[in-house]
């Protein structure tokens, strides 16, 4: 599956590199999806010519529709196999790894990762700093995004999957990096790593930019859980401020007032992260069991928040505004924990 925009010259040679690894590997039967997203410079044209030529080549051209992940996205729903390469059209990803991707397949990994990063992997031509964008854009994909730390590369695009074991999102996410939404989506899968040298470009125009670093960010701030948790949380707590100020305001008793707040609040994450935080997870049990798991975790975060804002204090002799920020943290990271290893855990299998 290969997306083109104005990709001419690396057309050809890309179709020539893909058959003649496919077929040395004894892989005759094979389909080159390419989606189009309206090439102005020829780049229709050539893959129209070789579709007539060799009948595994295939070509869809969309009109008023842009953007890397929906043309991926559109080309996996038009290939007839259950096995899945993708790959850009610029001869940065090697065709000649392809076959190694397909065995991994055929070994029974359900992702498998093309990684610059793996032992035996590389770049050539990038400068200090593109180095350095790449290696930081990884490093918070795996702090931000846990399912991401199956693999040295997350960022890659290049990569190979089993459509009827690996779900798909639904609609494309914000900017170009689909295999980040795969591995989150996926949590369970089994992945691989096939090691390559990213090559430089032999021609056409880079569609990497500012816009497509920002879309990468706002991604990622979407794909994160533990910022959706942190999301979620922040209006538990002004859901629980206006609870508890309403109570007042009608002449509740302080300790109701207090109580009924907090029940709000934490009713209000309940549901927001059974529809948001962990909505592409599959976990079992009943909604009432998971309630009930959540009032335990949410209370021990609080517990934890008091123990170590109170240590800290009274102990250690920090300052109290500190020592309060430092339990809030330390509360926050024990909730989410507990909600997410046990309230919302990951079914196997």
């Amino acid at each position: 599956m290969v997306p083109t925009l104005d990709e001419a010259p690396n057309v050809e040679p890309l179709y020539s590199r893909l058959r003649a690894s496919l077929e040395s590997s004894g892989r005759d039967c094979f389909e080159i999806v390419f989606v189009d997203d309206g090439s102005t410079d020829g780049t229709i044209e050539i893959i129209k010519r070789l579709s007539e030529e060799d009948g595994r080549v295939k070509l869809v051209v969309r009109s008023g529709e842009r953007g890397l992940a929906s043309a991926i996205l559109r080309g996996i729903s038009e290939a007839g196999s259950s096995y899945i390469v993708v790959m850009d059209a610029d001869l940065q990803h090697p065709p000649e790894k392809v076959p190694e991707l397909l065995e991994a397949l055929e070994k029974g990994y359900d992702i498998v990762v093309a990684s610059r990063y793996a032992r035996g992997g590389g770049v050539e031509g990038w400068s200090r700093l593109r180095l350095i964008i790449s290696l930081g854009a990884s490093v918070l994909a795996w702090i931000l995004v846990p399912e991401t730390r199956r693999t040295s590369d997350p960022m890659s695009g290049f990569f190979a999957l089993n459509r009827e074991r690996v779900k798909l999102p639904q609609k494309p996410p914000p900017g170009f990096k689909l295999l980040l939404e795969v591995l989150r989506l996926n949590p369970q899968a089994r992945v691989a790593e096939v090691p390559y040298i990213f090559g430089s470009r032999l021609g056409g125009r880079s569609k990497l930019g500012f816009n497509a670093i920002i879309d990468y960010l706002i991604h990622l701030a979407m794909a994160s859980t533990p910022l959706r948790f942190a999301a979620v949380g922040f209006t538990g707590t002004i859901i629980n401020l206006l609870v508890f100020y309403a109570f007042l305001s009608f002449g509740a008793p302080l300790d109701a007032a207090i109580l009924a707040g907090f029940e709000a609040g934490l009713l209000s994450n309940f549901v927001l992260h059974e529809k948001f935080t962990f909505s592409h997870r599959s976990y079992g049990g009943s909604a009432i069991s998971r309630l009930a798991k959540y009032h335990v975790s949410s209370a021990a975060g609080i517990g934890v928040g008091f123990i170590v804002s109170r240590t800290l204090t009274t102990v250690m002799g920090l300052d109290p505004l500190l020592s309060q920020l430092l339990g809030v943290i330390a509360g926050f990271t024990a909730n989410y924990l507990l909600s997410s290893r046990g309230v919302w855990a990951q079914k196997s299998g």
